[in-house]
């Protein structure tokens, strides 16, 4: 009964977490990139409360190769990374001293890359495998 508890509550915090898609603006959840200069780009994940860090580090690196990829790149490495977290303040209902108890909780990971593309395999990460292998382990298609 126990594991099946744990499998269901897996199951509904995988099924909450921000999903692979582009994000609307660079504030919004899912990924968002600009080109910095000719083989320079920023990418940013913003995750929900629901994402951990370091799917949200998962999920930036995989965006990462994606516009090599969509730029003719092969391979790239990152020049600067910055995690950001956003904290939510929930309202715990509990009463005290004449005002209510709160608590900060659940934070959303941002992360924000900038990698320096190649045309050759010869940097740090090759984009191909990379974007193959981050597919599978976070099961997108």
């Amino acid at each position: 009964m126990r594991k099946l508890v744990i499998f269901c509550s897996l199951l509904l915090l995988t099924a909450c977490a921000t999903p692979y898609k582009q994000a609307k603006k660079a504030t919004s959840n899912g990924y968002f990139d600009t080109k910095l200069q000719e083989g320079m780009y920023e990418v940013v994940f913003n995750g929900n409360e629901n994402t951990s860090t370091a799917k949200a580090n998962g999920l930036a690196l995989l965006r990462a190769a994606e516009v090599c990829l969509e730029n003719a790149y092969q391979s790239f490495e990152i020049v600067r990374k910055t995690e950001d977290f956003t904290e939510k303040e929930v309202d715990t209902g509990i009463k005290i001293f004449g005002g209510t108890l709160s608590n900060i909780e659940n934070s959303e990971p941002k992360i924000t890359l900038v990698v320096r593309c190649s045309k050759k395999a010869d940097l740090l990460y090759k984009a191909e495998e990379l974007k193959t292998n981050l597919r599978q382990r976070y099961k997108l298609k």
